[in-house]
C-alpha cells in the first residue's frame, strides 16, 4: 500500500514480484524539516510505543557509522622520502 498522509491510501501489487517471501517492508521518504527520524534512537522509541500491544516481532534495520582519524605525513616526510632522503 502507499499512501500520502493526506487521509487515502492505495493497494497495489508489487511489480517486483514477491521479493519478500514473507513479512511487510516499509521505506519512509522523508522531508528536509523531518531530519529527527533519521536517529535511530527515535525511531525506534516510536516502533517500541505504537507496537506494544501487536503480537509479531519488528525488527529495525540498524547500522553503525565509526569515524577513524587517520595521520597524515606532512609535505617534508612526502618530499624527502620514507627514509629520510632527499628525491634526486
Amino acid at each position: 500500500w502507499e499512501s500520502t498522509a493526506d487521509g487515502t491510501f492505495t493497494v497495489a501489487e508489487d511489480p517486483r514480484g514477491n521479493t519478500l517471501g514473507r513479512g511487510t517492508e516499509i521505506t519512509l521518504f522523508l522531508k528536509e524539516d523531518a531530519s529527527e527520524y533519521l536517529n535511530q534512537d527515535k525511531l525506534e522509541g516510536l516502533i517500541s510505543r505504537y507496537s506494544e500491544f501487536i503480537t509479531f516481532p519488528i525488527y529495525l534495520n540498524k547500522f553503525k557509522t565509526e569515524t577513524v582519524e587517520v595521520e597524515v605525513d606532512s609535505e617534508e616526510n612526502i618530499s624527502t622520502g620514507e627514509d629520510g632522503d632527499e628525491e634526486e
